[in-house]
């Protein structure tokens, strides 16, 4: 199981990259000045950021420049400490940052082919102080790089990529996400069916804090209908996520609404 998983888990940061590399291929300088949906960042500054973490994870030596005060899109220390590799890049020219994902992505996946397969139980270093085990890292940075890559894709146009290992994994860390979190933030107990194209409906239960699939499970209190893109932007609190009543099918609205209000689990 564990060759499996690394296999799993290799193949979907080579989606991932691929990707991102598709997404932003062949841009103008109006291109990588796109804002998205991502506070702060247009699609310059969401490649920035991928490359950096992902050099982090390879352990090279952390960017050394001074953050601008009063960055609005700044809410705690983790957001301050992953904007460093975004300021140090700002106005490199776009090709330039092409071939920088290019060399980096190589360098990845290299990494992960020399990892014993064994060694995806043990803990592991991420960006910015985070810390799990190997295994939950390596699907978080899949999470983290697929918002990107579909942040990049909504503003610019360029749709694709929603289907694989590497939104498989992005969108099981939101549905387990909203599991653990939406019952800490809602005392109001409820089921909410999540139905996305082409895969089983979740249907997450607020008591509990549990996940019931294919259908099973309790009766839900609503059901709501979210595409891949729209899942990943509303659990990463974007600026162009959909409005939940946009996504409400069926069952108690208003309180699907009041749920999906807090439904953002980026930090």
């Amino acid at each position: 199981m564990t060759d499996e998983l690394k296999a799993q888990l290799r193949a979907a940061h080579t989606r991932v990259f691929d990707g991102l590399l598709d997404a932003i291929a062949d841009l103008d300088e109006g291109g990588w000045a796109t804002p998205t949906g991502c506070p702060g960042w247009d699609v310059h500054d969401q490649v920035a950021h991928v490359i950096g973490v992902e050099r982090s994870m390879l352990g090279d030596p952390a960017d050394q420049v001074e953050l601008p005060d009063g960055l609005p899109h700044i809410r705690n220390d983790f957001g301050r400490a992953i904007e460093v590799a975004v300021e140090a890049r700002r106005g490199r020219p776009g090709d330039q940052l092409v071939e920088e994902a290019r060399e980096t992505f190589a360098r990845r996946l290299a990494a992960i082919d020399a990892m014993p397969a064994a060694s995806l139980g043990e803990p592991l270093d991420g960006p910015a102080g985070m810390r799990m085990k190997a295994s939950q890292m390596l699907r978080t940075r899949v999470f983290d790089m697929v918002s990107h890559e579909q942040d990049i894709r909504r503003a610019l146009g360029r749709p694709g990529s929603t289907d694989g290992p590497h939104a498989d994994i992005a969108v099981e860390q939101v549905l387990r996400a909203w599991a653990k979190m939406l019952p800490q933030r809602h005392g109001q107990h409820g089921v909410l069916e999540v139905v996305v194209p082409e895969r089983d409906s979740v249907r997450i239960d607020l008591g509990e804090g549990q996940l019931h699939r294919g259908g099973t499970g309790p009766t839900p209190t609503a059901t709501i209908h979210l595409d891949v893109p729209g899942l990943l932007a509303l659990g990463g609190g974007r600026t162009d996520a959909p409005e939940p009543a946009a996504v409400t099918a069926g069952g108690d609205s208003a309180w699907a609404q009041a749920v999906l209000a807090d439904a953002a689990i980026a930090p």
